[in-house]
Parts: structure tokens; C-alpha cells; sequence
């Protein structure tokens, strides 16, 4: 079991030729530095996403993510009981957030103003570098700006104050801060992350619950880029779960039949998930009120 002083240690890869302060930036227009996360096991993850960010300019670091099937579900000092008794895959759930919380402190510790984290199973676009910076240039205090989302219904997106970015693409706030959940891509900013650190532990939430992040005070705002520009790669499976295929018995069925990788099943689980991914990946422009404020900065930094 991991106990508490080791949960957040983590194996860095680095993939740049450059030393890593050259990647402390001001928010001047210089390279927003990523982090990737990966669990050892999953090499055929690691191939992926290194294919992914050869299609881009982007330096990053791999880092090793927190494997839940390690972890004491039984200390209270490092999960909240309840988030044990009321999470779905609660060992993977709080794997997860444990390996975004040491990118959290990484990124304090390299002292950046922002940075671009991303998890193992996305697709990236061959502009990310430039979206990056371009996001990362508009953040400011404790913020975060989402790349991807997962949401059953289309995530309504707030003309209001809507920041025109290259591409087409804009970033927003959400109408309803509850409905946009992922870390499968975002940048965040330093000063989110030192709220943060100092929030999570013992883990009580997903590490895409913002709503609950933001409610907590750890962020100031929450913002969405859209259309949304990194979509899941439907070939690969959950290290946390079979949620993506649904949480009745017939998806924990499918699960391991999907991981096997059986011909003609693959296929036609794959193209289920590409379905549901699209689904849950949708944006819209509306002009209604906000159901919750998503922002606590003056209307002058929106």
C-alpha cells in the first residue's frame, strides 16, 4: 500500500532538449510546457500519446501516474471515507486524482505561471502548441481552462465575454459550471495549483469535479475552449473503470472483452465509444443567464 508521504512520487520523463527553466513563462507568448499522465503499466498508452505529441511542437514530461490498486483505501489521512463509500471505482478514482495532484505540485515546485496537462488517451491537434500559449496568455489568478469535456448533454457556452482565439475557436464561460467535467486536457495556472495542493488532501472529489473545486475556492474561474479541440481516442480502454462504456452490468461485461481486443468486438465496441465520446464532447453557444457564476474576477478580466 502507498502510504501518505509517498503517494505523490512520481517517475518524470523528459522530452526536450531544452533545460526545463527555460519553460517558466510570464505569460509572454513562450512554449506552455506539458505534463503527461501515464501509468507504467500502460505502455500501449505511453505509444499513443507519444505518437499524439510528435503530431505537435509541444515539450512535455511524462509522468507516472499514482496506480490505485496500490493505494490504502483505508487511510483517512489520504481518502475521505465517504469518497470510498459513495465513489464509482474509487481506487482508480483517487489514483487519478493523486496523479494530477503531484503534477499540481511539479508545476509550483518548476515554478511556471501555467501549464498544459494531459492524460494518455486523447487526441491532440497539430496546432496544440500555439492553442496552448494562445490560452495560457488569457489566464490569470487561479484559473482553468478546459481543452476537453465529458458531459451526457451539449456543455452551453456563454457568449459573454467570449475570448476569439486562433483557429476559429473561443474560450468561454460555461452557463451551468456543473456540466463540464474531463482533465483529459487543460491548462492550469500556478496559483490554481497552490490552491489546490493545499484542498484536495484527504481526497473527497474526481479530479474533474470543478464545480466542486470552484465552490471550494481553489479556483477563481473556470473556462472552456471551444470547439472543443482534444477528443478521447475510442481504441483505448479506462485505467479507472469501464465508465466509459457505462456503469451497468452489460459495460462491466464489456470491459475486459473490450481490453482483449478480440477482432470484429473491438471494432464494434470501439465504434460504440467513438459514439458516446462524440456525444459527451458537444459545445453550443447560448445567450441565457448563468446558473452559477463560473467566475469570481471583475467583469474587466473576463
Amino acid at each position: 500500500m502507498i502510504p501518505v508521504a509517498d503517494a505523490n512520487r512520481t517517475l518524470i520523463t523528459y522530452h526536450s532538449t531544452v533545460a526545463a527553466g527555460l519553460f517558466r513563462v510570464e505569460r509572454d507568448g513562450l512554449p506552455v510546457h506539458a505534463y503527461v499522465v501515464n501509468m507504467a503499466r500502460s505502455l500501449d498508452r505511453r505509444a499513443h500519446i507519444t505518437r499524439e505529441l510528435e503530431k505537435t511542437s509541444v515539450d512535455y514530461e511524462i509522468v507516472t501516474a499514482v496506480d490505485g490498486r496500490e493505494l490504502d483505501m483505508a487511510d483517512a489521512a489520504l481518502i475521505d471515507p465517504s469518497f470510498v463509500a459513495t465513489g464509482i471505482f474509487p481506487e482508480g478514482s483517487a489514483g487519478c486524482a493523486l496523479s494530477h495532484l503531484s503534477i499540481y505540485r511539479k508545476i509550483v515546485e518548476d515554478g511556471l505561471d501555467v501549464a498544459l496537462i494531459l492524460e494518455d488517451d486523447v487526441l491532440l491537434p497539430a496546432d496544440l502548441d500555439k492553442l496552448a500559449t494562445e490560452v495560457g496568455q488569457h489566464l490569470t489568478g487561479a484559473e482553468a481552462a478546459l481543452l476537453s469535456v465529458d458531459c451526457p448533454d451539449p456543455v452551453q457556452l456563454s457568449r459573454a465575454g467570449a475570448v476569439p482565439l486562433s483557429g476559429g475557436r473561443q474560450l468561454a464561460l460555461p452557463i451551468d459550471i456543473t456540466q463540464p467535467r474531463s482533465t483529459g486536457a487543460y491548462l492550469i495556472t500556478r496559483e490554481a495549483c497552490e490552491r489546490m495542493i493545499k484542498l484536495v488532501l484527504p481526497i473527497r472529489a474526481n479530479a474533474d469535479a470543478w464545480p466542486f473545486f470552484y465552490r471550494e475556492g481553489a479556483l477563481d474561474r473556470l473556462r472552456c475552449v471551444a470547439p472543443l479541440p482534444v477528443p478521447k481516442n475510442a481504441d483505448l480502454t479506462s485505467t479507472i473503470g469501464s465508465y466509459s462504456l457505462g456503469n451497468g452490468l452489460r459495460s462491466r461485461l464489456a470491459g475486459p472483452l473490450l481490453r482483449a481486443r478480440i477482432p470484429v468486438l473491438h471494432q464494434v465496441l470501439s465504434r460504440r465509444r467513438q459514439r458516446i465520446y462524440r456525444q459527451w464532447a458537444r459545445t453550443e453557444f447560448v445567450s441565457t443567464p448563468f446558473i452559477e457564476m463560473p467566475s469570481r474576477l471583475e467583469p474587466a478580466d473576463l
